[in-house]
Order: structure tokens, then C-alpha cells, then sequence
């Protein structure tokens, strides 16, 4: 490649596979096992190892991606992270690379990783994903695409995050968080619907109303979590409901509950 957009003081491996068109900033050390598209501008300081990145990728400084996980039984093999197309990584964000080669951690197209937010090992994030300031997200936990967090948030390791979900700031997230819901608390509960962000992603009212109803019986109603899927199923449900159903049905570490009423509190 030509050295034209590498500053003098970068360091990069003989390895590394990068499009000429990519920047690469001061100081900044690109390691073995690293492929990089077309037009990515890589900040100072950053150290980016066992990556493929694609195109349109703007990681601003002091970043580490693909660097060893932090998990104790990692034995020293050459895994990676995958990262699509148009994502943000900003100020010492750490992505680390999977303790596997069959299943690397990975990024999808258009994310937005806020200042030292932190991605581990394992990892599968979808598109459209905003992890704001400080969002901490454990080993094996699965975001689907649009999932937005707020500042200080924990996601604990084998969680899964549904599409649009929303995690309110310094919430701490134990439990499985379905589609569209919004989880906040210091143990997280769901507290209602992400509605902004459905309108945004092109939902009609009519959807959103199902959604709102399938969550009341869900989550609001007395019945038991698997009695509650049973009677939405044999409605003949819309696509969005369904895939709320869908999800509960395939938790492993259980469904976060909602957050108790007032008056429901004030009964016992």
C-alpha cells in the first residue's frame, strides 16, 4: 500500500492489509492479522490488532480493537473481531477479540460507540447500535440492531439485548431486555416501551398499539410468562409481536421483570 496517508511515527505490521485510501494518525500501532478496506480513518494513539474492518470505519483515538480478552481461559490463539462498514468508535473505546476462531467478536455497520465504551470478548452486535459514555458490555452478550444505551451502563455476560431496546443510564442488566422495551435501574426492569425509537425506525401506529398490548400482557398482566406467550401466540400476531414472543421463548438467563406500579407496590 502507499505510505502517502501513514503518519511517520505509526507503526505497522508487514501483515496488515490496508486500502491505500485509509488514514492512519500519529503514534498509532496497527498489528498482524489486521485488513482494512477503504477510506477508514484510523486517530492517534489507537492499537488495532487481529481485525478485518470495513469500509467508512472512524476510530478516533486512543481506541484498542481486537486486542486479547480479558478472560482466563483464553489460551493464546489467534481470534478476531469482524467490523462492518460506517461505524464511530471514539475516545478509548476497547473492542476485544473472541476467546475462539469459530466465532469472532463482531460490529456491524453504522454503530456509534460513545467514549470508553467497552466491548468484550464474544460479543455480537448488531447495526445502528448506540453505546453511549462509559457502557460497559460483558463477554457473550448478543445487541440487536438499534439497541441504545445510556451513559454507565452493564450488561452482564450472556445477555441478549432485542432490536430497539433502550437501556436507561446506569442501568445494570442481569437478564434478557425483548425487543422494544426499555429496561433502567440499578437491577434492571422494564419500564415501558422505546416508542421514539420505533417511530424512528418506520413503525405505523397500528404496530406500535399491538406491541403496547402484547407488553401489557407480558408484562403487566398477573399470568405467567409462558401462559402470557401461549394466549399472544393464539391471536395470530403481527411480525413485531411475534418476534417479542420469540425472543422470551429462547432465553436462557430469563426475561427482565417490569418495574412495579405504585399502587401495586402499595397493596402488599
Amino acid at each position: 500500500m502507499s505510505d502517502t496517508h501513514i503518519h511517520p511515527t505509526a507503526v505497522i505490521d508487514p501483515s496488515a492489509k490496508i486500502d491505500p485510501s485509509t488514514v492512519i494518525g500519529p503514534y498509532t500501532i496497527i498489528g498482524p492479522n489486521v485488513t482494512m478496506g477503504k477510506n477508514n480513518h484510523i486517530g492517534p494513539f489507537c492499537i488495532i490488532e487481529n481485525t478485518v474492518m470495513g469500509d467508512n470505519n472512524e476510530v478516533i483515538a486512543h481506541a484498542s480493537i481486537g486486542v486479547k480478552p480479558q478472560d482466563l481461559s483464553y489460551d493464546g490463539v489467534e481470534s478476531m473481531v469482524v467490523m462492518g462498514n460506517g461505524n464511530k468508535i471514539r475516545e478509548c473505546v476497547t473492542i476485544h477479540r473472541s476467546t475462539s476462531l469459530e466465532n469472532p467478536t463482531r460490529l456491524g455497520n453504522n454503530c456509534l460507540l460513545m467514549a470508553n465504551a467497552h466491548v468484550a470478548h464474544d460479543c455480537q452486535l448488531g447495526s445502528n447500535i448506540i453505546l453511549a459514555n462509559s457502557t460497559g458490555i460483558a463477554g457473550h452478550v448478543h445487541l440487536a440492531d438499534r439497541v441504545i444505551t445510556s451513559g454507565m451502563v452493564g450488561v452482564h455476560q450472556f445477555v441478549r439485548v432485542g432490536k430497539l431496546a433502550m437501556l436507561s443510564g446506569g442501568a445494570m442488566v442481569p437478564l434478557d431486555v425483548p425487543p422494544f422495551c426499555t429496561a433502567q435501574g440499578e437491577r434492571a426492569r422494564l419500564v415501558g416501551l422505546n416508542v421514539v425509537g420505533m417511530r424512528r425506525a418506520g413503525m405505523g401506529r397500528d404496530e406500535i398499539m399491538a406491541v403496547k398490548r402484547a407488553f401489557k400482557v407480558l408484562f403487566r398482566s398477573k399470568m405467567l410468562l409462558k401462559d402470557a406467550i401461549a394466549q399472544l401466540e393464539a391471536s395470530n400476531p403481527i411480525p413485531a409481536v411475534q418476534e417479542m414472543l420469540d425472543f422470551c421463548k429462547h432465553t436462557k438467563r430469563g426475561i427482565t421483570a417490569a418495574k412495579r406500579k405504585i399502587n401495586e407496590a402499595n397493596d402488599d
